[in-house]
């Protein structure tokens, strides 16, 4: 019964066309790309992890905003052409705390969507919440989330460098304490093949 009462919500929430215009704004044409694109390894992870149905439409909501608070980051920052600064790296990594807010404020999602929103990067990345407000359907799952993430960011050109090839990029997500066993094994499975 919880589940069909969350997929009611989910199939409400991502299927009113006027609050996905109202949300649509937010996002730049550069990270509606990376959105879309992370979403579709996200879907590839579900698939591969078999986690269908209610979770995987949860889990896919949340991809595709999951940066959502990006827009509370300044441009120059956003779109430095070089390697950021510590400090600025730090004001970049608060938009996972800003989309969750923004999720809230306005209305947009469950709360285990939100959740991902805010754990995309990892759970102790500027989160303001304690592990005990924190749904276990988050916590099960943001690894994928982090894991299509990174993935992305790696393999995609950036302003100050080239993209990655996908050995390099898997390395460097291994490397990810936060990125589960399970979840880096599927990430290998599904990008397998991929010319970068």
């Amino acid at each position: 019964m919880m589940k069909e009462a969350r997929y009611d919500k989910i199939e409400n929430y991502f299927t009113e066309e006027a609050r996905y215009d109202k949300i649509e704004n937010y996002f730049t044409e550069e990270t509606r790309k990376h959105s879309d694109r992370v979403t579709h390894y996200v879907e590839l992870l579900t698939k591969q992890l078999n986690i269908l149905g209610v979770d995987q439409k949860v889990i896919l909501a949340a991809a595709q905003i999951h940066d959502i608070g990006k827009y509370y980051i300044p441009d120059n920052i956003l779109d430095a052409p070089r390697p950021l600064t510590r400090l600025e790296r730090e004001v970049i990594d608060m938009h996972a705390y800003y989309g969750y807010e923004a999720c809230k404020e306005l209305n947009y999602g469950t709360e285990d969507v939100k959740e991902l929103v805010l754990l995309h990067h990892g759970m102790n990345k500027y989160r303001k919440l304690k592990d005990d407000q924190i749904g276990s359907f988050a916590k099960k799952y943001y690894p994928i989330l982090i894991a299509a993430d990174m993935y992305d960011a790696l393999t995609s050109d950036r302003v100050y460098r080239k993209a990655l090839d996908r050995e390099t990029a898997l390395k460097i997500i291994a490397e990810h304490s936060e990125v589960y066993h399970w979840v880096f094994t599927a990430l290998e499975k599904v990008t397998k093949g991929e010319n970068l």
